[in-house]
């Protein structure tokens, strides 16, 4: 009932963009993209990919006997663009990529343990390009820095209540250990945290890319004010992946200073190189993955 309830206010919200914005015109600025800016958009995503995995290398806590050849993570995070594609919420491939690995090494608790709190460094890195960049850019509706007042305090209060947590039984208590041991690496979660502004980095300038692609020029801080929000925005679990979600807070968002049809061009493009990377990930599910 949950998934039929997202995938209803997906597509009611869809429905209301191609009511409001005429699909033709959309269509239209498609056909002029450059295809230089999409081929780079896609090769961004191919470097996300990459630095998650490296990412996740870093921050897996097991016994070097046990430690996942690089390789071997890399494979599974592209897998999981597969299933971020077909499973609702957007969290599939992080659930998937996690308990896959983490069966094939026996390190089930470690594997989920270390990519949950790349997520949440992850969500902690787009906070943090947002305040860096909001000084730069006055026209932010109000809500939206609210918004991520609030995400940036939820954020806070959850990694005290990660580092302290009470768990000690059963199989979520193994986990929840996990999680403590944390404390005991600093420097690499350090590490870990410049890693992920690194990868949101790119996210931003993968955006960026397809706003060229369409012909849309913005400043540069508008982007690092768009993304983020639009990203958490997208995180709550209201709607099927955050379509829907996703258009309205962009176009609300850039209203004063882009063309919405243009934007909408925008947002399609990014949908098809999700695509693109699903089927990248099928292949290599098929063919590399026993």
């Amino acid at each position: 009932m949950k998934i039929v309830i997202k995938i209803v206010v997906s597509l009611l919200l869809i429905a209301l963009v191609l009511w409001k914005f005429p699909i033709s015109n959309i269509i239209a600025n498609l056909k002029n993209a450059h295809l230089g800016w999409i081929l780079l958009a896609f090769l961004l995503g191919e470097l996300i990919i990459l630095s998650q995995a490296f990412r996740w290398h870093y921050l897996l806590l097991v016994p070097k006997e046990q430690k996942p050849k690089f390789f071997s993570l890399l494979k599974y995070t592209a897998v999981g663009y597969l299933f971020n594609l077909l499973a609702p919420g957007g969290v599939g491939g992080d659930a998937y990529r996690s308990i896959a690995l983490g069966k094939v090494h026996n390190v089930i608790a470690s594997s989920v343990a270390s990519v949950f709190i790349a997520k949440i460094l992850g969500l902690i890195a787009l906070c943090l390009l947002f305040w860096l960049a909001l000084p730069h850019f006055e026209q932010i509706p109000e809500q939206a820095i609210w918004f991520m007042a609030a995400v940036s305090l939820l954020l806070i209060v959850l990694c005290i209540c990660l580092v302290f947590n009470p768990f000690k039984k059963g199989k979520f208590g193994q986990f929840a250990q996990k999680l403590r041991d944390y404390k005991k690496y600093p420097l690499r979660l350090l590490a870990a945290m410049f890693g992920s502004l690194f990868m949101q980095l790119l996210v931003v300038l993968t955006q960026l890319a397809q706003f060229k692609a369409v012909g849309i020029s913005v400043p540069v801080s508008l982007v690092f004010i768009v993304v983020p929000v639009t990203a958490l925005l997208t995180t709550i679990p209201i709607s099927f992946n955050g379509i829907g979600v996703r258009e309205w807070s962009m176009l609300s968002l850039t209203a004063y200073a882009i063309n919405s049809e243009l934007l909408l061009a925008s947002i399609l493009l990014g949908y098809a190189v999700i695509i693109l990377q699903a089927v990248q990930g099928w292949v290599i599910r098929v063919f590399y993955i026993k």
